[in-house]
């Protein structure tokens, strides 16, 4: 009997990966939980109405309670959840923070003033905080540079989804069950995605051997030194500024002022955000790519000719009343506002090695939430309140994102090097 031969092992096909152990399907679960980290962050303006009525706030308090309560709060629990997403297991990192900001989110709904929904809306931010710098890391990690800008520009455009399914959600809910069942049913939908998150894989943190356990303190001073890296957080935080303002006003501007109903207003702006964000995120983040293949950090030139574009297009929707005119401007607004932020995204993993990342997305969350999300509702209600006008705070956006341009179109124009 002739013997079989052997099998050569070498010549077996590899197993396929699973579908779970893909990249895309790593940031399919990231870019869902995005989608409700927004919607629970960006569904506060569009019950303005509902909470100004019921506990009778002012502007400057509502514009605090949007912005700055959740803000303050965020950018300090960034470093926590920045160092760890350096140190440890990432998608942990996640689903606590996912667990704090949903609960938070529902606590929202028994709020009776203006402490106890402060309170709630700065627990809300807190949590809030893990998302961003541990999934950056994790993107960076799986993708390479030259796909980068579009898993960064995917990422983005979900938090367009969550922003505008949370405000034309929001609105609709808010007319028909209350604005106080909204924060209740939004904060459920967090705890039930927690754990999906978990069914990432994820490498062992000490099989890097990148030096990671360099002083944290060391890793914010070479952060915090390097000029371009600043040029472009200061762009980023006066964009923000402007954009979150601008979005965080815009409907009440139209509830108050042309006759809109709050469910109208909700729904129009929500899907503006949701359409014209996501096409903006995605276009930000292809064109990112292609204008880096031109040399290190060009996708900035991107970031400049998208806030240059916002100013007009914001600038119309509050100015004109013609309704075809509005329809164009506010789907546009949102493209040009969105594409700006994912060249930033890029440029930091470009400058930045990826041992430091979660610090540096945490400062970055500093700048462009803790200062420039925070104070943007702030300062148009307080304008709104000192002149009497929501239109005139609304103009402060404007001018924001003619600012925002300056910085990135400057720092385009210089030779790059990688951070040591």
């Amino acid at each position: 009997m002739t013997p079989r031969p052997a099998l050569d092992r070498r010549q077996e096909p590899a197993p396929r990966a699973s579908v779970r152990h893909s990249p895309w399907y790593m940031l399919s679960v990231l870019a869902l939980v995005n989608v409700v980290n927004w919607a629970d962050r960006q569904v506060v303006p569009i019950l303005f109405p509902g909470i100004r009525n019921d506990i009778g706030l002012s502007d400057t308090q509502l514009g605090i309670v949007g912005g700055l309560a959740f803000s303050i709060i965020y950018a300090v629990a960034s470093f926590g959840f920045g160092w760890a997403a350096d140190h440890t297991v990432r998608k942990a990192v996640i689903v606590v923070g996912l667990v704090i900001w949903s609960a938070a989110t529902a606590a929202g709904g028994i709020a009776a003033g203006f402490g106890s929904l402060f309170a709630a809306r700065l627990f809300t931010g807190m949590g809030e905080a893990s998302l961003y710098p541990a999934a950056m890391s994790l993107i960076a990690e799986h993708f390479p540079v030259a796909g980068r800008g579009r898993a960064m520009g995917v990422f983005g455009a979900s938090a367009a989804v969550g922003g505008g399914l949370g405000v034309a959600l929001g609105g609709y809910l808010a007319e028909t069950i209350g604005w106080r069942n909204v924060f209740f049913l939004y904060g459920a939908a967090g705890i039930i995605l927690a754990p999906l998150v978990l069914t990432i894989p994820e490498a062992r943190r000490d099989a890097h051997g990148d030096g990671s356990s360099e002083p944290p303190a060391r890793v914010l001073g070479k952060l915090i030194r390097d000029r371009r890296l600043l040029m472009v957080w200061a762009a980023g935080t006066v964009m923000m500024a402007g954009g979150f303002g601008y979005a965080s006003w815009v409907p009440s501007l139209f509830v108050r002022m042309r006759g809109y109903e709050v469910a109208e207003a909700g729904y129009f702006f929500g899907m503006a955000a949701l359409s014209g964000g996501v096409v903006g995120g995605l276009l930000g983040g292809v064109f990112a790519d292609r204008f880096r293949r031109r040399r290190l950090a060009g996708e900035l030139v991107l970031s400049a000719l998208a806030a240059a574009l916002a100013v007009p297009l914001v600038g119309v929707v509050l100015a004109s009343t013609s309704t075809p005119v509005l329809v164009v401007a506010g789907l546009l607004g949102p493209v040009a506002i969105y594409a700006f932020f994912p060249p930033l995204g890029t440029v930091i993993t470009e400058l930045v090695p990826q041992r430091r990342l979660g610090l540096a997305y945490a400062v970055n969350i500093l700048f462009l939430a803790g200062i420039g999300q925070g104070l943007g509702p702030v300062l148009v209600g307080r304008v709104s309140d000192a002149s009497g006008s929501l239109l005139t705070g609304l103009a402060t956006t404007v001018v924001a994102m003619g600012v925002a341009s300056v910085p990135v179109g400057s720092l385009s124009a210089q030779p790059q090097r990688a951070l040591p």
